[in-house]
């Protein structure tokens, strides 16, 4: 299978279970080999006490994208610590998307960065995640 197809079906096999995500209304707009596009609306429920979006639900959509791409070649990843740079604010019916891509993926650990931008192109913030493998697959060697 190409690279392509099994970053397709990894992402897709952790969408399915990934309940947060679904629930923040994300939809995965693009997927390859150690990069992945995701985009959210921000909602009325995302907004905080200065009628921003509210900073996590920032982070959580680039979280997200830095998965995706982290696990695209079929070898389980997580976090092992991430940063966030909040350059300026997202609105209300804003629509953020988060592309994630690797700097580095060597064997047991990564390196990601992750540009949110707005429906303008406009950069809202920069991500950036260091991922460790922990010696499964994403999908079993049937499904792959």
């Amino acid at each position: 299978m190409d690279a392509e197809t099994l970053a397709r079906r990894c992402v897709e096999a952790m969408w399915e279970e990934d309940r947060a995500s679904q629930a923040l209304g994300m939809q995965v707009i693009a997927t390859g080999e150690c990069r992945a596009e995701v985009s959210m609306t921000v909602r009325e429920d995302m907004v905080n006490g200065h009628s921003m979006c509210h900073g996590g639900m920032i982070f959580t959509l680039a979280d997200t994208a830095f998965a995706f791409a982290c696990n695209s070649q079929n070898q389980a990843a997580v976090a092992a610590s991430c940063t966030i740079d909040y350059l300026r604010p997202a609105q209300l019916g804003d629509v953020l998307t988060a592309v994630a891509e690797a700097v580095h993926q060597g064997g047991r650990s990564g390196l990601y960065d992750v540009i949110i931008s707005n429906q303008e192109q406009a950069i809202v913030a920069h991500f950036r995640g260091r991922s460790a493998r922990i010696s499964r697959p994403v999908i079993e060697e049937e499904s792959a």
